[in-house]
């Protein structure tokens, strides 16, 4: 069976909530990354990821706050992006990088089907696993 990008990406930001070491959590975070930034599901084109760092107010201050250009044709291939971004997460704060995975956890928990930024193809009728869980253990109301 595969699993999505999705799915990926909740069992490495859920593996990720246990690490101490900030080394560790640096290394775990590129994989998180390369996940997020190569998914279709999540981008479908690559204007769609140009859109997404140009409108999310926490990735748009993680880019100036590292003074990364986001050049036209970092756009062209998501494997350039991905490049640039990896120096920049080898540079960075372990504080604005968890700020960042924030983003990331939100988007791979809560917004995958409730938003155009997600191409989801699971059809009406489907539910995955961490959905269920997600309905079953939910607090509050």
């Amino acid at each position: 069976m595969k699993v999505n990008d999705l799915e990926k990406l909740r069992s490495l930001l859920h593996s990720l909530k246990n690490v101490k070491n900030d080394d560790i959590y640096r290394s775990e975070a590129y994989s998180i990354y390369v996940i997020f930034f190569l998914s279709t599901e999540i981008f479908k084109s690559n204007i769609d990821v140009k859109d997404f760092l140009e409108k999310n107010p926490e990735f748009f201050l993680f880019i100036k706050k590292y003074k990364m250009e986001l050049r036209d044709y970092l756009f062209n291939s998501r494997t350039v992006l991905i490049g640039r971004f990896i120096r920049i997460i080898q540079k960075a704060a372990i504080a604005d990088l968890k700020s960042i995975m924030k983003v990331i956890q939100n988007i791979a928990f809560f917004e995958a089907k409730n938003t155009k930024l997600v191409n989801n193809k699971v059809k009406a009728n489907e539910e995955n696993y961490y959905d269920s869980l997600l309905k079953q253990f939910k607090r509050g109301n």
